[in-house]
C-alpha cells in the first residue's frame, strides 16, 4: 500500500509515510524510477492519482502554514527573560477574553490580574487540573479567582490537564512549558507568545472539549 505522497501543484505541499512520490515540474518519480511527462494530460493524470491515494488514506493533510497563516512568534526563556511578567503584559493588552487551561497554578500574582480583567468586564475563563486544583495553595487561589469574578473549571478528575495554554481575544496564543507557579520561576521553563488568529482558533475549539 502506498504510505508516501508529496503533491505540489498550484502551491499546495502533502505529505505522509514512505516509499516516495514527487512532482518536479513534469516528472513523476516512484521507487528512483523517473518518467517524464510532456504533455497536460499527464500532469492531469498525476493530479488525478494523487487525489484517488489521498481519498482510499482517508487522511486529511495540512495545507503549508506559510501560505495562510500570518503568524508572529516570540519566544521566552527563563535563562534571560521573566517568564511571569512576559504573561503579565499579555494579559494586560486584554480586551474581550482570556481562556486558560492550565496544570499548575498557585502564582497569586498572575491570579490577581486575571481578577483585574474580571473586573474591568473581560470574561475570564479558567481550567485547572483536579489533582492540582485540590491542594492547599490552588485551592485557596481559586477561592479568590472566583469571587473576583473569574470562572474556574476543575477538569480531569480521572486524569490529567497537562496543558498549560491561554488564548486571548482570540488572536493571541501563550503556551510551553510555563505553569503558572511560584517554583516555575526557579525552573528551565519556555513561553511562545503567538500571535495568530488561525492558531488562536484551534487552542480556543480544544480548550472547549477539556473535561
Amino acid at each position: 500500500m502506498i504510505q508516501y505522497l508529496r503533491l505540489l501543484t498550484f502551491g499546495v505541499k502533502v505529505e505522509f509515510g514512505e516509499p516516495r512520490y514527487r512532482h518536479s515540474g513534469f516528472t513523476l518519480e516512484s521507487d528512483g524510477q523517473a518518467k517524464k511527462i510532456d504533455s497536460l494530460k499527464g500532469l492531469l493524470m498525476k493530479i488525478m492519482i494523487s487525489a484517488v491515494l489521498l481519498a482510499s488514506l482517508g487522511q486529511a493533510m495540512a495545507v503549508n502554514a506559510a501560505d495562510g497563516f500570518n503568524c508572529r512568534v516570540s519566544p521566552k526563556f527563563s535563562s534571560r527573560d521573566s517568564l511571569a511578567q512576559a504573561v503579565s503584559e499579555s494579559l494586560r493588552q486584554a480586551k474581550q477574553k482570556v481562556s486558560l487551561a492550565l496544570y499548575g497554578f498557585n502564582n497569586k500574582d498572575l491570579a490577581e490580574e486575571l481578577v483585574k480583567l474580571a473586573k474591568q468586564g473581560v470574561v475570564v475563563r479558567v481550567k485547572i487540573d483536579a489533582e492540582k486544583g485540590a491542594g492547599k495553595k490552588t485551592g485557596a487561589l481559586i477561592g479568590r479567582l472566583k469571587s473576583g469574578g473569574v470562572e474556574v473549571q476543575i477538569v480531569a478528575p480521572g486524569g490529567r490537564n497537562h496543558n498549560k495554554f491561554v488564548v486571548i481575544d482570540g488572536n493571541r496564543v501563550l503556551t510551553g512549558s510555563y505553569n503558572w507557579t511560584a517554583k516555575a520561576e526557579s525552573n528551565w521553563e519556555n513561553l511562545l507568545i503567538v500571535d495568530c488568529a488561525e492558531l488562536a482558533k484551534s487552542y480556543e475549539s480544544e480548550w472547549e472539549k477539556i473535561r
